[in-house]
């Protein structure tokens, strides 16, 4: 008898998955559901990055379809070796949740200045509003999260897709 196989994970589909996040943080937004609307942002905004990262800016997909950046590996790699680590320190260059993620963007973006990144990109990522921020947040009361903050949460979450889907339609894969 042939054990069962499990099917394919499909690989992530970042752009799709930041819109659905937004649409539904603003859905429950309107709904004075705070701790949800604000948790949406964040993942819409986390994955506007890793779209913005494997599309415009050289980060791949690990054979489980896990998003990393080559050139923040081997940094990690050096560190290890440096720091007379054990493991690589994945955290480094694996693309995982905020407000680590906006570090790593900023990162890369940081070392394509001109052609590749815009000043109007440029501009948009150069402070992190989402300082402070974690996925956990969803496990808080209403309290600890301010109407200020999810504001500017959404508002950052709509940029991110904004500029991932103007450089789609641009069609150079640069950010404006």
């Amino acid at each position: 008898m042939t054990p069962p196989t499990t099917p394919g994970v499909p690989p992530p589909a970042f752009r799709a998955a930041s819109r659905h996040h937004y649409d539904t943080a603003q859905l429950a937004a309107g709904n004075r559901l705070r701790i949800s609307a604000d948790h949406l942002a964040g993942l819409a905004a986390e994955c506007a990055i890793k779209a913005i990262l494997l599309d415009c800016l050289g980060s791949a997909l690990t054979g489980k379809g896990r998003p990393f950046h080559p050139e923040l590996k081997e940094e990690a790699k050096e560190r290890m070796r440096r720091e007379g680590l054990k493991d690589v320190p994945q955290q480094d260059f694996m693309h995982g949740h905020l407000p680590s993620l906006w570090g790593q963007l900023c990162a890369v973006a940081g070392r394509r200045r001109g052609r590749e990144v815009g000043p109007l990109f440029t501009q948009l990522i150069a402070s992190n509003p989402f300082l402070g921020w974690a996925v956990e947040g969803r496990y808080c009361d209403e309290t600890s999260i301010t109407e200020a903050d999810l504001a500017r949460h959404l508002q950052a979450a709509y940029d991110l897709i904004a500029a991932h889907e103007q450089a789609r339609t641009l069609g150079t894969g640069t950010l404006a």
